[in-house]
């Protein structure tokens, strides 16, 4: 594209020239509208290209915008509710992993129940009890 357009320029410089130093009126008329010509064809050609570049920028601005639009309005992914039978239990994970919710290493999709059989307290005094229990 570059080079359509500065050939142009050239040939539009070499035409106006011809035109001022001849001595002939049909050469001068004739390389003043080829002058001309490649002068106002080059120039449009800068213009539309310019437009065409405006109108590309334009276009991929409006998808940037959609697509920011679109993530701002996209609902984040719901935390899972830790089960009833896992309140307060030392080994619940309750961490998604490939939207999967990983709830204990002994119930990995929890219990049907709501009592588990494998609960154990979470709360400090009771684990350093019974960690001591398995010291014995």
């Amino acid at each position: 594209m570059i080079g359509k357009v500065a050939l142009g320029g050239i040939c539009a410089g070499l035409a106006l020239c011809v035109a001022v130093r001849s001595d002939n009126e049909v050469v001068r008329a004739a390389a003043a509208v080829a002058g001309s010509c490649s002068i106002g064809f080059t120039v449009t050609t800068l213009v539309l290209k310019r437009q065409q570049e405006r109108k590309t920028r334009e276009v991929h601005a409006d998808m940037y915008i959609e697509m920011l639009r679109q993530m701002h309005t996209q609902q984040p992914p719901a935390v899972p509710q830790q089960p009833p039978a896992c309140r307060g239990c030392y080994h619940y994970h309750g961490r998604v992993y490939g939207g999967n919710l990983l709830v204990c290493a002994m119930h990995p999709y929890g219990v049907e129940d709501d009592r588990c059989d494998d609960w154990q307290n979470n709360e400090a005094d009771d684990l350093d009890d019974f960690h001591q229990d398995d010291d014995i």
